[in-house]
């Protein structure tokens, strides 16, 4: 199968592309011939060919020669199938329509919201309404997209739009049911809507539960406010000083300074030595009790807790969007009422202080890691790709 990929960019920024380090190899193991068009290119995974294509940012408009070099490419490599994973040009969707099939994998929210992450930026409100009329009304309600301007329009116009060309796709595929349920209420073909997992590659798997003493809870993503590591460090500071964990926190962004510095003031401990390789993240999470997911936005999925669960620790998360995918409540981790920074200190002191409790969701927590196998999931993306 020869398999024409569009991204964003190739580099281990974040979780899409943490994805496509470890699908696009599989792929290429199955013997697909893969070539990727990408607006970034870093390095390509070995048997992997590559182009960069400069096309629009996702808040600008759709550029003519973009679209001409999207299918200058597609002509020549001649693909079964053209897969574009959250491009945001719509120009160069509507160019890969031109394959006999193409795929959209739609990873997080910015197809379907202007904003990009559907919360409300002065409520902090999670968003549930459709793509259109809705984002203008909370642009000036809520602040959405850029206030009550005339660009906030034109944004939501190529949000459409590109809501248009993912429609036209023979196939949708997202990680979870609650993306699968987003799609279709932005007026995605549900028939067409396939919910395939997030991988994890083999050297993610411990072979042996081990059972740590409660001395560390690890968090692994973005210090964005959405994600949610300020939440965790004030519900770490409600546990009796005695009692504390230490926060091991691993990711870049804006707010890693001033969470640092709450950390401080607060008394709690807060190892967070910035972004880490997957190796590093692995280590820490094998010596933590647990991890902690307190994303405060509709997390489409939350990869960091299934790779928590291959090395055989329960989470406890903030019961927000995609996170039942794959968190089952009392059976291999926590759910915790979302935002709430009391319920979250209290499910967190809980477990941490009861290790008959915590083994057992460990137990269950690695079992149930094996259905986010590399090799089943690339088999079904295989088959959705085929159709």
């Amino acid at each position: 199968m020869r398999i024409l990929v569009a991204v964003e960019r190739l580099d281990p920024a974040g979780g899409m592309e943490r994805y496509l380090e470890i699908v696009l190899p599989a792929l290429v193991a199955r013997g697909a011939h893969v070539h990727v068009l990408a607006r970034e290119l870093g390095a390509l995974p070995r048997g992997v060919t590559g182009e960069q294509i400069g096309w629009a940012d996702e808040h600008d408009a759709p550029g003519t020669a973009a679209r001409a070099e999207a299918l200058r490419a597609l002509a020549g490599f001649a693909p079964d199938v053209a897969v574009a994973h959250n491009v945001m040009d719509a120009g160069i969707v509507e160019a890969l329509r031109a394959a006999p099939r193409l795929a959209y994998h739609v990873h997080d929210h910015r197809a379907f919201c202007p904003n990009g992450d559907r919360v409300f930026p002065r409520s902090g409100r999670i968003c549930t309404l459709q793509l259109g009329r809705p984002c203008a009304v909370h642009s000036l309600t809520d602040g959405c997209a850029y206030g009550p301007r005339r660009r906030t329009l034109t944004l939501i116009r190529r949000r459409e739009r590109l809501r248009d060309a993912i429609a036209s796709a023979d196939a949708t595929i997202v990680a979870s049911r609650y993306l699968a349920e987003r799609a279709s209420h932005n007026e995605i073909p549900g028939r067409r809507v396939r919910v395939i997992p997030l991988p994890l590659p083999d050297d993610a798997y411990v072979d042996r539960v081990s059972t740590p003493p409660p001395r560390a809870v690890v968090f692994a993503g973005r210090v964005v406010p959405q994600k949610g590591l300020g939440a965790l460090v004030r519900a770490v500071a409600r546990i009796a000083p005695k009692r504390r964990p230490v926060v091991r926190a691993f990711g870049d962004g804006p707010m890693l300074d001033q969470v640092r510095d709450d950390a401080t003031r607060l008394g709690v401990s807060l190892d967070a030595p910035g972004a880490a390789p997957p190796e590093q993240i692995r280590r820490a999470i094998d010596g933590a009790a647990l991890v902690a997911l307190p994303s405060l936005w509709a997390e489409p999925f939350g990869y960091v807790g299934i790779e928590a669960f291959a090395r055989g620790r329960p989470v406890v998360a903030f019961d927000v969007g995609g996170v039942r995918a794959w968190l089952e409540d009392g059976a291999n981790g926590v759910a915790v009422r979302p935002g709430d920074e009391g319920a979250l200190a209290d499910a967190l002191d809980a477990l941490l202080h009861d290790d008959a409790r915590r083994t057992k969701l460990a137990q269950r927590a690695r079992a149930d890691a094996e259905r986010f196998r590399v090799a089943p999931v690339t088999e079904a993306l295989l088959n959705a790709y085929r159709g």
